[in-house]
């Protein structure tokens, strides 16, 4: 499915953390009986409760009879923070009209499989964003050897409110505020913003000064101070 070095990192969780699912997300239908899988998309979910999926292939074949026969399926979604969860379930209901819909009881539990080729630690490390000539201070939420979530607090009329996927940003920070500097160049790969404040995915594409072996060791250190909470 993915190849390269990426890590898979498998979690057992229970339905309380909802997946991680969202709306519009491709899904992926396994059928018991015959081991077909059926491509549809992620309608709405309740936590706990159900999960619906469009699902055009129900007008297709007998797909509603065998799933009426056999409603035990295997399903696989994208969740948010690049993770692939997989579950078992059953079919509650599959229709064909006035729109191809299946309704699948919520998982007891699931397993979320780590797209990221680098594990990424929570940490609260203010760093320095410039772009276009304009920086901005801002707090790394996380961070790896390949990236990181920064969140910044805008003030009224900031560029980055129009900042677009795979644009460069120059980034700077120090540990502790008073250790070497990590410097170099990020492509932001994602942006959410609200009225006051944005947060962007910045995967890191040059080091400056031999900063990455550096980056190594930051990242070591927050894994380790995250362990011993």
């Amino acid at each position: 499915m993915v190849a390269g070095n990426t890590k898979f990192t498998v979690l057992s969780c229970g339905s309380l953390d909802n997946l991680g699912l969202q709306q519009g997300e491709s899904v992926n239908i396994e059928l018991f009986t015959t081991q077909e899988r059926l491509w549809g998309e992620v309608v709405g979910f309740k936590s706990g409760v159900f999960l619906s999926v469009w699902l055009p292939a129900l007008r297709e074949r007998e797909y509603q009879r065998i799933l009426a026969d056999d409603p035990d399926v295997t399903v696989r979604a994208k969740c948010k923070d690049c993770f692939i969860c997989g579950f078992r379930s059953t079919v509650t209901k599959a229709i064909k009209y006035p729109y191809p819909l299946l309704y699948l009881s919520y998982p007891e539990s699931f397993e979320k499989v780590s797209l990221r080729k680098n594990e990424r630690v929570e940490c609260f490390q203010p760093v320095s964003i410039v772009y276009k000539g304009k920086e901005l201070q801002g707090v790394f939420k996380d961070i790896s050897k390949g990236g990181g979530r920064i969140s910044f607090t805008l003030p009224d009329g900031n560029i980055f409110f129009n900042m677009g996927q795979d644009l460069k940003a120059d980034f700077s920070f120090k540990l502790h505020g008073d250790g070497p500097e990590i410097s170099g160049v990020g492509v932001i790969r994602n942006m959410v913003s609200g009225s006051t404040n944005v947060s962007i995915g910045l995967k890191f594409v040059k080091f400056n000064n031999g900063a990455e072996g550096l980056l190594e060791q930051v990242v070591k250190s927050f894994s380790l101070h995250a362990c011993s909470i």
